[in-house]
């Protein structure tokens, strides 16, 4: 008879300290918004950096938020290695936590 195997957990994305970890790495060279597909409307590094762990969420940033579909296109450009699609999931999670709309 087959044993049924639970599958494992699989991490959407990084707790606090690792997302404000990989934004203190963060060079501010813009590679991952230049790379991305989603972005509409400028909005600069630092700017999306800062609301991604803290603070109000800006208009601009909310709809990028929104518009990112975790397609990756950011991870590979980043000359450091940083997770872009991880930090966007923290910020979607915040987001949907504060019932942000526009």
């Amino acid at each position: 008879m087959l044993k049924m195997l639970k599958p494992k957990p699989v991490l959407l994305h990084k707790n606090g300290p690792q997302v404000r970890q990989e934004i203190q790495a963060c060079i501010g060279c813009n590679e991952c918004l230049l790379a991305c597909p989603a972005l509409s409307e400028p909005i600069t590094i630092n700017t999306l950096n800062r609301e991604i762990v803290g603070g109000t969420i800006s208009a601009p940033i909310a709809r990028f938020a929104q518009a990112c579909y975790q397609c990756g296109a950011c991870v590979d450009p980043c000359p450091v290695g940083l997770h872009r699609d991880a930090m966007m999931m923290w910020l979607k999670v915040r987001l949907l936590s504060s019932g942000w709309e526009e």
